[in-house]
């Protein structure tokens, strides 16, 4: 990722920059106590000023300098809260349209930087089927390596953290050829398939249509589907519940 995508990224999540949401909503919050006060307050110290209707016109005639001329204040209290109406109210106008500006950008450059890759343009890399929990924690240990890898995610929320991760990614079903040869299936050396039992065969089936020689390593719930995923051309079917009672018995059981 470039410099200037990373930038853009924590001006995404840095909160210092300001909750432009927040921001927004306070200033159009003061944009409307000030013309309720120069409404309200036009209407009590000005004479000339016959209705509620011609108070609030003439307040936003005066927020927004247009300034026709054909009402003005004539009392010193009238030129006072004209002064005030005029400062806060413009202050205001500037400070909302700031917002909905910066509100509009912001948006606009999530969307640019949260698309996901078309296609993954490597050789010999790793190709990850799914962001889950056991994906999260392949991608963890793929990203201290040197090896490239790609994930494969069907869940728009997941791709979009990834992006956000700088987390290479593919969108799409990976049971489904044409996901698996934009993720780079035909050069790739190695393909988990951490997904559920059914898809897992699916993926399986799929990756070695394409790419014979890939070696294939999927996650197995029941273990009674195992023969499955090894006709399927599973290279090594693994039980993370069987590796993790494995590892909780022999810790749980060492001597010092």
């Amino acid at each position: 990722m470039g410099g200037r995508e990373k930038r853009y990224h924590r001006f995404l999540k840095d909160p210092g920059k300001g909750d432009v949401s927040l921001k927004l909503q306070l200033s159009l919050a003061l944009l409307l106590g000030v013309v309720g006060i120069g409404t309200i307050g036009f209407y009590m110290v000005e004479d000339s000023i016959n209705s509620l209707f011609d108070s609030f016109y003439f307040t936003i005639v005066t927020i927004t300098t247009i300034g026709y001329g054909d009402v003005t204040p004539t009392t010193t209290a009238g030129k006072l809260l004209d002064i005030f109406v005029i400062v806060f109210g413009v202050g205001t106008v500037v400070v909302s349209v700031q917002s909905v500006f910066e509100a509009v950008v912001r948006k606009k450059i999530e969307e640019v930087l949260t698309l996901p890759q078309k296609r993954f343009d490597g050789e010999d890399h790793i190709i990850v089927c799914g962001y889950g929990k056991v994906g999260r924690a392949l991608v963890r240990r793929l990203r201290d390596g040197d090896t490239p890898f790609v994930v494969v995610e069907n869940d728009q929320e997941r791709v979009r953290e990834m992006v956000l991760k700088g987390i290479p990614c593919i969108e799409g079903d990976a049971r489904k050829e044409d996901v698996l040869q934009r993720a780079g299936i035909e050069k790739a050396s190695l393909l988990f398939a951490p997904l559920d039992d059914t898809s897992n065969v699916f993926v399986t089936l799929t990756a070695k249509l394409l790419n014979p020689s890939i070696r294939v390593v999927a996650k197995v719930e029941d273990w009674a589907n195992e023969p499955k995923l090894k006709k399927a051309g599973a290279d090594h079917v693994i039980s993370c519940h069987d590796i993790g009672a494995q590892v909780m018995v022999k810790v749980g059981t060492q001597t010092d």
